[in-house]
């Protein structure tokens, strides 16, 4: 009896194993282990850029693993599991706020475990809530039950440790919750089912507001400081993709100027790289002050000779950067906004080009998964004489591009946002009076997408 699914997607995620293998040990990394108690450096793309080889492999394996799930789960369990994910994050947030995350990475013996009844001792809690708590903990692989009812930590949580990225970035807005409860009534029931304003979305239903998401974050200084934070950490993830998979030296224009730039830290990676720019970082007013004060203080130099300014600009207004001098980069601005908002801030940037200006778009490309793609031992290993057949996974990388697909519709949620795909983003870009020059994938979930004026329109 034949098994063909079972039997292609057992030897792509064989495939994909082995290269994963062979590209760990060829980077002189050191073999990946749940038991270890550090860190390893594939676990922060925030200060490790993995080979091309590596990221693709690593991104096929978690593909496979995915549609093995699919195929082989039965559909009511796949219900009950995707209804208890909710679970599995409420657990993780409980271990960071009890101090439990810090306490189990600072025990003398950290493999062996610390019993429940010790945890809910040192925290005033009841041993009978923390056990099942850590148990859904290590269903995920964030801790492990080293003997019954005694834990510790798997090497994939010291990220919630204090400190560390994770931590920063594991940020839950308080009423979160309640957007998700929202979605079903607001697609499906609410009088604002069919806009597209972010003034009308599941947001204001759940929050009992008429303000823009953005506009309530800033109003409320106990959530502004922490979604900064989480919005650091998921721009810095992209960060050392961005300086080297972009070939900075074909830009023609010796200033670049980052759109809603936050506190500096993508210009000052590329100045690192490449100190013949200079740079201008532009944000609100509110948020200048702090990155002026950062910028002083990392890159004092820079600041004192003009290689880098900090500037207030509010991207719904005209660029005040104009002509060839300029490059533009906008890094998760664009799916922030729908496209009516989208398209005055690229316009507005998009009218200040000169002809050998770019506006390098730096987001999230959604792929439709029209048809499945081919991914042969070629493409997978980064070497035309690889040999091996044609596999075909989803076009978007099924469980690896959860991300890019969550990330939608948490836009859609929050601001009728969304993440485009390619043919959304050149719709847009053509209605600005741009064309797309060239659209280059990083080693992240993000690409970014050049464009330049199109000159062509205007024969």
């Amino acid at each position: 009896m034949a098994h063909a699914e079972l039997d292609h997607l057992q030897a792509c995620l064989n495939l994909a194993l082995d290269t994963l293998r062979k590209e760990i040990d060829s980077s002189q990394l050191p073999p990946l282990s749940q038991q270890s108690s550090v860190a390893h450096p594939l676990d922060d793309p925030t200060t490790y850029l993995p080979s091309t080889g590596l990221f693709k492999a690593r991104r096929l394996s978690l593909a496979c693993l995915g549609e093995l799930k699919n195929l082989i789960q039965s559909p009511l369990d796949k219900i009950m599991d995707e209804r208890f994910t909710v679970y599995g994050v409420a657990c993780t947030d409980t271990l960071i706020k009890t101090g439990i995350i810090d306490y189990l990475s600072d025990v003398p013996n950290p493999s062996q475990g610390v019993p429940a009844t010790e945890l809910a001792s040192k925290f005033e809690l009841d041993s009978q809530k923390i056990i099942p708590i850590l148990r859904c903990c290590a269903a995920s692989g964030w801790v492990k039950e080293t003997r019954d009812s005694s834990f510790a930590l798997n090497r994939c949580a010291r990220t919630f440790i204090e400190g560390n990225a994770g931590r920063r970035l594991n940020f839950s807005m308080p009423g979160f919750m309640s957007i998700i409860e929202t979605i079903p009534h607001w697609v499906a029931e609410s009088d604002w089912k069919l806009s597209r304003s972010p003034e009308q979305t599941a947001f204001q239903i759940a929050f009992k507001t008429p303000l823009v998401a953005f506009s309530w974050i800033i109003e409320n200084p106990d959530v502004l400081v922490p979604i900064a934070d989480h919005l650091q950490v998921f721009g810095d993830m992209s960060t050392p993709s961005i300086v080297a998979d972009y070939p900075w030296e074909q830009l023609q224009t010796p200033v670049i100027v980052d759109c809603g730039g936050g506190e500096g830290g993508l210009v000052s990676s590329i100045l690192d790289a490449h100190p013949s720019f200079r740079a201008i970082v532009q944000d609100m007013e509110n948020v200048v002050a702090l990155t002026s004060s950062i910028m002083e203080d990392r890159r004092p130099h820079d600041v004192a000779n003009g290689v880098l300014k900090v500037e207030p600009h509010d991207f719904f207004q005209p660029q005040p950067r104009i002509g060839n001098e300029y490059s533009f980069i906008l890094r998760h601005i664009m799916h922030d906004w729908p496209d009516k908002e989208a398209t005055t801030i690229l316009g507005h940037v998009a009218r200040a080009l000169g002809p050998k200006s770019r506006i390098l778009i730096i987001d999230m490309v959604a792929v439709p998964n029209v048809d499945s793609t081919a991914t042969s031992a070629q493409s997978l290993m980064h070497d035309s004489k690889a040999k091996g057949p044609d596999y075909r996974i989803p076009s978007h990388f099924g469980s690896a591009s959860r991300i890019v697909s969550g990330s939608s519709v948490h836009m859609m949620t929050m601001i009728n946002g969304c993440e485009r795909s390619l043919r959304e983003w050149e719709k847009l870009v053509k209605g600005c009076g741009l064309r797309i020059t060239n659209v280059y994938p990083l080693r992240a979930h993000t690409s970014i997408i050049e464009c330049a004026l199109d000159t062509r329109a205007l024969l």
